[in-house]
């Protein structure tokens, strides 16, 4: 099997949320089966480190899509001619933007509806176009993966006519380097980082959808 997937989170240094998730999730995808080819489609130039297996083969597609224009652009123009001309059996969206106009069955990655309940907080050009298009994303996937039993229902409270088995579950991982630190351990990082006290720690952005006034609370 061919498997096409976007990857234009993948960013050299410069990894963030949605990039961590595409790169730990690929990594393992990849290596765990080596019996498909894996097609990266990259918007930039982007790193060897990132072709984690000889089953990868990588392509630059223009335009950078960094902006609303260049999305629709991307999506919807470059991206389905891309699809036809190497003929994948699937496309896998990790970041949760898809095309409309490609012909190639999509699983699609939803990571929340923020846009939704925090509009505010989106600029005006992005918010339009998440209005207009995710729900047209959502409904026309093939098959939807939500990180959380909450975005699932969130989806099917907003589009109630997708059918529930269309949408599967799969919960954010731990990368390798997350573990719980023996007792000898903790009492030195604590001693360097918090004058010996207890301490949470957050890893995340500091954005008023992420909640973080109530962890500090």
């Amino acid at each position: 099997m061919r498997i096409a997937v976007s990857t234009r989170f993948l960013i050299p240094d410069q990894l963030e949320g949605v990039g961590w998730f595409t790169h730990e999730v690929l990594r393992r995808i990849v290596k765990s089966h080596p019996e498909h080819e894996f097609l990266f489609i990259f918007d930039r130039s982007y790193s060897p480190k990132v072709i984690f297996s000889s089953n990868v083969q990588a392509v630059r597609l223009p335009p950078q899509a960094r902006h609303p224009f260049l999305w629709y652009a991307w999506f919807e123009w470059s991206l389905p001619i891309l699809l036809k001309k190497y003929r994948p059996d699937v496309f896998f969206s990790p970041d949760g933007y898809t095309s409309l106009r490609a012909k190639v069955p999509t699983a699609m990655v939803v990571h929340d509806l923020a846009y939704v309940h925090f509009p505010e907080q989106v600029p005006k050009l992005t918010k339009k176009y998440y209005q207009h298009f995710i729900p047209r994303y959502l409904k026309n996937v093939d098959q939807l993966v939500t990180v959380s039993s909450f975005v699932k229902k969130d989806i099917l409270s907003i589009l109630p006519s997708i059918p529930p088995e269309k949408i599967s579950v799969a919960c954010n991982g731990v990368r390798e380097g997350f573990r719980p630190l023996k007792e000898e351990e903790a009492q030195l990082v604590k001693t360097q980082f918090s004058q010996g006290q207890d301490y949470f720690f957050y890893i995340g952005a500091v954005h008023p959808r992420k909640n973080v006034h109530r962890l500090i609370q």
